[in-house]
């Protein structure tokens, strides 16, 4: 969350700075097509491009999950607004940490799934908000990862809007995992 405040705070003013340096070299008769021309033109793209594409890549802020009765609604600062239709649903699971360390096979099996979806054709988008709850919400060939804070209130939610909604839990412990298929 602070990373999401200081990336701006940091990169906007470094970028009105070599806005700033770049007139002034173009004043003092630096030549459009130089060598230092390119470079601030590097420069100001770099920071402008660090500024839009850290947040927008990256988990930075906060998401926001509302149930609707569209649908369920997604959003987060610089992402578009995403509603899902309760019918659009087909599978939900959820990977919840129980222990700070998990077994080997837990994180192995958490590990594979993702990668097997992936090369399945299931396209991941984020927007989660924490790495110890994740949900998995199935909806054609993409999987939105969100990070509820009581997933198996909103499961239960989901369930009564959608009755075919099919679902499960994954616990990954010091243990190992365990499985509790909902349906």
């Amino acid at each position: 969350m602070l990373l999401g405040y200081f990336i701006p705070a940091v990169n906007l003013p470094l970028f009105l700075y070599n806005v700033y340096q770049t007139i002034i070299h173009l004043q003092e008769g630096m030549q459009i097509g130089s060598q230092p021309f390119w470079e601030d033109i590097i420069v100001l793209v770099s920071t402008l491009f660090l500024t839009w594409a850290i947040p927008r890549f990256f988990p930075v802020y906060v998401s926001k999950y509302i149930l609707t009765p569209e649908g369920f609604k997604l959003s987060r600062l610089l992402r578009s607004t995403v509603t899902i239709p309760y019918k659009d649903i087909n599978r939900v699971e959820v990977y919840i940490r129980v222990d700070e360390e998990i077994s080997q096979d837990a994180n192995e099996y958490a590990t594979n799934q993702s990668a097997n979806l992936r090369k399945s054709g299931f396209k991941f988008i984020d927007y989660t908000n924490a790495e110890s709850i994740i949900m998995n919400m199935y909806v054609e060939n993409a999987i939105y990862m969100i990070s509820p804070e009581k997933p198996k209130t909103l499961l239960k939610e989901l369930k009564r809007r959608n009755k075919r909604l099919t679902a499960r839990i994954i616990e990954l412990t010091q243990r190992g995992k365990k499985i509790q298929e909902l349906n």
